[in-house]
Parts: C-alpha cells; structure tokens; sequence
C-alpha cells in the first residue's frame, strides 16, 4: 500500500515538472516571436515615416506572408499584412488614454487586422482606446520628440502587441504584452501638417514626455 503512494506521488511530480517544463518552453517561443513582430512593426512605421494609411489606395499584393516586407501600402495596412503572415491572432489590452496607472499617451487600438482583405484604412481599422475592457490585436502611439527644423516634426512612436500560451485554459484567457519604442523620426507622413492625408487617418501626438515612456 505505502509502495502504491509513493508511486503515485512520484507520478504526480513528474507530471508538474513536465507541465511547469512544457509551459516555460511554449513562453520562450512566444515571446521570442512577439518581440521579433514587434522589432518588425517598429521597422515599418520608421520606413513609412509613421502609421500611415494606404488612403484608398489599393497597393501590391503580400507574395510571401511572414516575411520582412515594405509594400505600397501604408505602415498600418502593411503591419497588418504582416502580422496576418505570421499566423498572429492575440489580443490584449491597450493602455486606456488619460490614465496613469499604464503607459500615459494617446493611445490606438487596432480591431481589425483586414483579415478578409477588405482594404480598410486607419480610421476604419483603429480607434482612441477609452477603456480598459476592450481587447485590441495591437496598439500603438505617436509622441513628440519636441524638435522642430523648418517644416519638419519628429516623434517617437510606441507599439504594444501581444502573445498568449499554446495551452488548455491559459490561452483564453491569458495574454502577456511586449512593448517597444522607435527611433526617432522625421517628415512625418502622419501629421496634419501633409495636406494629401484624409484628416481621419491623423494619428493624434501625445503631450508626455517621451523620455519618461520609453523608460517604461
């Protein structure tokens, strides 16, 4: 009888160290994923000089989804292209804007990931995030870097994604969030100072200091 406890026992810590085992590895993985999207996406707003739209405009096709891409689209189109090759379907909670306990800034959450192709612009993919029940698949905001040459503004952008755990239970209702920072950029295309931009797809600048998110 004590034999058979022992036996039991010991099955049942094998069991805990190969779930605890499975779950560190399935957490690894993800993040390391998440943080490579997250490199990628602060990539394409950099190249895209902000969240740009496509403003109508329909651009060329994605012909290896997954992969490092700059299409004619704009940086929120082509983000979600990307994220969309790369199997990506997380969502997770946005800092709610004017609220201090997160990340301060005005922030937007993207609901929609054009996941049936249906060419849709910022303002119709995205929205100021006022509340902190709703789930977004990513998020991002625009900061001013507070320098000003001529006609040109820089800011900081700030993007949050999300990845979850590949197991029962944990991934319904468990997602862990990766931040990043951009470098700065110039000749923002975001901006209501380019007259060519539909004022719905402006992405508002945030007053906070950088310095002190980007330490967040």
């Amino acid at each position: 009888m004590k034999q058979g406890i022992a036996n039991i026992w010991l099955l049942g810590m094998i069991i805990v160290f190969i779930a605890m085992f499975s779950a560190y590895i399935a957490t690894t993985i993800n993040y390391s994923k998440a943080f490579k999207m997250k490199n990628e996406m602060l990539s394409i707003i950099e190249k895209h000089h902000g969240v740009t739209s496509n403003l109508g405009q329909q651009g060329d096709s994605v012909t290896n989804p997954g992969q490092k891409i700059t299409i004619d689209l704009g940086a929120a189109q082509t983000i979600n292209y990307y994220l969309r090759g790369m199997g990506y379907n997380t969502k997770g909670k946005c800092p709610r804007n004017n609220d201090n306990t997160d990340v301060p800034g005005t922030w937007y959450g993207v609901y929609d990931m054009d996941l049936e192709n249906k060419g849709l612009e910022l303002f119709q993919m995205s929205e100021l995030v006022q509340t902190s029940e709703k789930k977004y698949y990513w998020c991002f905001a625009k900061y001013d870097a507070q320098l000003r040459t001529g006609t040109y503004t820089s800011a900081y952008y700030k993007v949050r994604v999300f990845y979850g755990f590949d197991l029962p239970v944990l991934s319904t209702f468990l997602s862990v969030k990766v931040d990043g920072m951009s470098d700065e950029v110039y000749d923002l295309q975001d901006s209501s100072n380019n007259p060519d931009i539909d004022s719905r797809n402006i992405v508002q600048i945030s007053s906070e200091n950088y310095d002190y998110v980007s330490r967040k």
